[in-house]
């Protein structure tokens, strides 16, 4: 077992200098690019593309800006509002005249699922309840 650390530590101590001995013996040479662990030589500049003109075709001379896009929407919201008032006029037109709301009838006048009385009943029960739970409390 001692052999191997032995062995081990030897191993590394020869292996350690020797890459700075290396680098220590030879000098790099700033003129010749081919040594190495020289610096490299500077990238050359790369010329400007030329830019290309712009063509002013139809659609960027005409349709163009803000303004624009609010018409559009202007439209769109016309448009909208139009389809939605036909839709309701022609449903109206369609609904048969028994379905039909009675416009001079008041609700109070027209048929009753319930009486009034047990619908005031009906009433005084919630709120007997609602007091009986505000006095549990």
């Amino acid at each position: 077992m001692l052999r191997r650390a032995v062995l081990v530590a030897l191993v590394v101590v020869l292996l350690t200098p020797a890459p700075a001995m290396a680098q220590n013996q030879q000098q790099p040479d700033p003129t010749n690019p081919t040594q190495p662990f020289s610096p490299l030589p500077p990238a050359q500049p790369t010329p400007a593309p030329t830019p290309e003109p712009e063509d002013e075709g139809f659609l960027d001379s005409e349709i163009s800006g803000t303004s624009t896009l609010y018409v559009i929407a202007g439209a769109l919201l016309i448009a909208f509002i139009a389809v939605g008032m036909f839709i309701s006029r022609d449903a109206r037109r369609s609904l048969p005249a028994s379905h039909r709301p009675d416009a001079r009838r008041l609700r109070d006048e027209g048929p009753h699922r319930h009486q009034r009385e047990a619908k005031a009943r009906a009433r005084a029960r919630g709120k007997a309840q609602k007091a009986a739970r505000r006095r549990n409390r």
